[in-house]
């Protein structure tokens, strides 16, 4: 019995620390609520000599590998409105991250909207979610506040990109 006990004390634990990966990568897809098809707005890639277009999941992995981020956690389909405010009927294909300890400001995202009407209420969510960041780490954490410096949120059609980070000129050019 005892040995059972500590068995699986021993799994559970493992098992959370392989949920607390904040390696950035993620092998399942659930970010898209309903559509496993790249957005039709995708842009080609400019970094390197491939003309491929890169889907949403492709844009938010090269984002990871290439900005100076703390360890960060995917955001899922049923939390859009708890962190953002979106309501995820809106969204067609999306990929975000934010901090996962909750000590530092930084955070992005990629939206592709079902509709321009979708897309306006994404960016304005994004735009309060930029806002409420910035007063939430002012007083706790006012040494990263430079991470706001140049921060963003755009609408280019239906689709909205969003970044507060070390740099989020990079994370702009990728995610675009």
């Amino acid at each position: 019995m005892k040995k059972t006990i500590i068995m699986a004390f021993c799994a559970a634990l493992c098992l959370s620390l392989c949920g607390c990966d904040n390696s950035g990568s993620s092998s399942s897809d659930t970010s898209k609520p309903s559509s496993s098809t790249p957005a039709d707005n995708s842009t080609p890639s400019d970094s390197g000599s491939s003309s491929e277009t890169k889907t949403v999941s492709e844009k938010a992995e090269q984002v990871l590998s290439e900005v100076e981020f703390p360890g960060m956690v995917e955001v899922t389909a049923d939390k859009l409105n708890v962190y953002f405010g979106i309501d995820e009927n809106d969204v067609e294909e999306f990929s975000a991250y934010i901090c996962g300890s909750g000590a530092a400001p930084d955070e992005f995202g990629i939206f592709v909207a079902k509709d321009s009407d979708a897309a306006k209420r994404i960016k304005d969510a994004l735009d309060a979610r930029v806002e409420s960041q910035y007063t939430t780490f002012e007083s706790y954490t006012p040494d990263a506040m430079y991470r706001f410096d140049d921060d963003f949120v755009e609408q280019n059609g239906n689709t909205v990109i969003y970044a507060i980070c070390d740099n989020n000129e990079k994370a702009k050019e990728i995610l675009k």
